[in-house]
């Protein structure tokens, strides 16, 4: 009884503080209060030294969930939009790499981190899934978990901020198409997602949990077939859990480095969000779409907080989240590949040199 306590211990620890991080930056309107409060509460609590660990299995159920939802907002008129904007949006999400690439160098010279840590710290995806791509490949769990928490916290708090200041706004509403919640669509989903993600595991596709939720409403979406709408509260656990689960991999070891990680950190993330902004303005210019609009299209923020704003602004929604969950699930598939070929060609380099 007492092992079964003790074993328990650390995970009620972490529950804890990711409820009370979760509610502490609620209150503060923290972007992704949910996700970030859990991350830097429990992260806290491990860099302190305290014992804390996730639930087992908690980040793959809150991929699925994010998947499940995200795939909700595709929609007829996102596919139409991915179809007319479909060189943009590829050439937008593989320059975003390049940017990460380029910044990775700008971290890996400020901080002295592994050039493997920068990388994945740098290229702008979703912070859950370039952390888990960043284990495969062999770089530092916690340093590229704190890089994107920064970065996502500062484009989701200057973005959106800048963009209301111009005064931007346009006649655009939008909404996922299934807005009810039904017990038997949701179980279906949930069912049919699970199902996914499992044969997207065994085929080794990265963040199986993730994508293979995601190609399962997406589907359903673009069919008009309304299964379900995600209900708010599960979106909320999701996000806690994934945040929790990141938050539990931060070590002591955090402190002895923590200033200069963080100079790097910084400097890269202003780097990532300066020229993504200027990605935006180049492709609404040669678009014609409105300057706002592609800012956050092409901005390294969170999807749901780019959307939320354009939805609140009326700035071209579908485009907006086309953009958005194209980049996530190309720079989610791509990075690693990319690495590796980065590592091979720098491979052969030092070897012609050295012949």
């Amino acid at each position: 009884m007492k092992t079964l306590l003790a074993s328990l211990r650390p995970i009620a620890t972490a529950l804890f503080l990711s409820l009370c991080g979760g509610l502490f930056f609620k209150l503060l309107h923290v972007p992704l209060p949910w996700m970030l409060g859990p991350m830097f509460t429990v992260g806290a609590a491990g860099i302190s030294d305290v014992r804390v660990k996730a639930i087992r299995g908690g980040r793959q159920a809150g991929q699925l969930v994010i998947g499940c939802a995200l795939g909700l907002y595709f929609t007829a008129d996102v596919t139409r939009h991915i179809l007319n904007y479909g060189a943009y949006i590829l050439a937008a999400a593989l320059v975003a790499i390049l940017i990460g690439a380029l910044g990775g160098l700008l971290l890996k010279r400020l901080s002295g981190i592994t050039a493997v840590t920068a990388f994945f710290a740098s290229v702008p995806g979703g912070a859950a899934e370039m952390a888990v791509l960043a284990e495969r490949a062999g770089a530092r769990f916690d340093q590229v978990a704190l890089a994107h928490s920064v970065r996502v916290l500062m484009a989701v708090s200057i973005i959106p901020i800048s963009v209301t200041l111009t005064g931007a706004s346009g006649n655009d509403l939008y909404a996922p198409t299934a807005t009810l919640m039904s017990t038997p669509g949701l179980i279906g989903l949930t069912l049919m997602a699970i199902a996914t993600a499992y044969v997207f595991m065994k085929a080794r596709i990265p963040n199986a949990w993730l994508l293979g939720p995601l190609t399962v409403s997406l589907l359903t979406t673009v069919r008009s077939h309304d299964m379900s709408a995600i209900p708010p509260l599960l979106t909320v656990l999701a996000q806690l859990l994934i945040g929790c689960s990141l938050g539990s991999r931060f070590k002591p070891s955090l402190r002895s480095e923590s200033r200069r990680l963080m100079l790097g950190i910084a400097a890269s993330a202003t780097f990532t969000v300066c020229v993504s902004v200027l990605m935006g303005l180049a492709i609404a210019w040669l678009t014609g779409e409105t300057a706002p609009t592609m800012v956050l299209a092409t901005s390294p923020g969170g999807l749901s907080e780019m959307c939320i704003t354009a939805k609140i602004l009326k700035l071209g929604v579908p485009l907006v989240t086309s953009f958005q969950v194209a980049r996530l699930a190309i720079v989610v598939t791509c990075s690693l590949p990319v690495w590796r070929l980065l590592q091979a060609v720098q491979g052969r380099i030092h070897s012609g040199k050295s012949s």
